[in-house]
């Protein structure tokens, strides 16, 4: 690893594939991670105004959002989907490429389901990872985050395929196995890629 350089790695996977899980051994073995779920909630109170506007006062809990009832709002519904992507997707997009930009040096994952379908990020992505994993697994993790079987197969619909995102990988983690062999294929590919630095 030359110093002062750095290589950005995009994370991406359906629901319940095992990101999560993926991303926390980049960690462990010293990478820096920017999570975009935790972002997307961040971005939440720029457009709370615009949220409770189009969805209502159902979302709300006092003043602030609440996470649960929008995501089982926004998922009954795909155009509902679409119009919280519309809305958030611009800004958490400006504040990926923020987070990418302050970090000067090392390895940079970037843990985010919709990688795939965003262009903005994977022109600055230099390697792209998918997690895959069959439904039956995908289902089982949702559920021990406490995600419905009905609200998993909403979510999932509006994902691309595991082939689909596959195309576009540069590198696909089968995750169906333990976590030991989880972590051994991480560990493969951050020494490979770590050589870009």
């Amino acid at each position: 690893m030359r110093p002062g350089s750095k290589v950005v790695v995009g994370i991406g996977g359906n629901i319940g594939a095992g990101k999560t899980a993926a991303v926390g051994v980049f960690k462990d073995l010293g990478a820096e991670c920017i999570a975009a779920d935790e972002l997307g909630w961040e971005v939440l109170p720029e457009i709370v105004h615009v949220l409770k506007g189009e969805f209502g006062g159902q979302i709300m809990r006092g003043s602030e959002i609440d996470r649960k009832k929008l995501r089982e709002l926004v998922f009954s519904d795909p155009a509902k989907v679409k119009f919280l992507n519309r809305v958030s997707h611009p800004l958490l997009i400006r504040k990926i490429a923020q987070k990418i930009q302050s970090i000067e040096s090392g390895v940079v994952v970037i843990d985010a389901a919709l990688l795939f379908d965003w262009p903005e990020i994977l022109q600055v992505v230099d390697h792209t990872i998918l997690i895959a994993s069959r439904r039956s697994a995908k289902r089982k993790r949702a559920q021990a985050k406490d995600i419905g079987s009905h609200l998993f197969s909403v979510i999932l619909s509006t994902q691309q395929s595991d082939q689909e995102m596959a195309a576009k990988a540069n590198f696909v983690i089968r995750n169906d196995g333990t976590l030991d062999e989880l972590r051994d294929r991480c560990r493969e590919i951050y020494e490979w890629v770590k050589d870009d630095c």
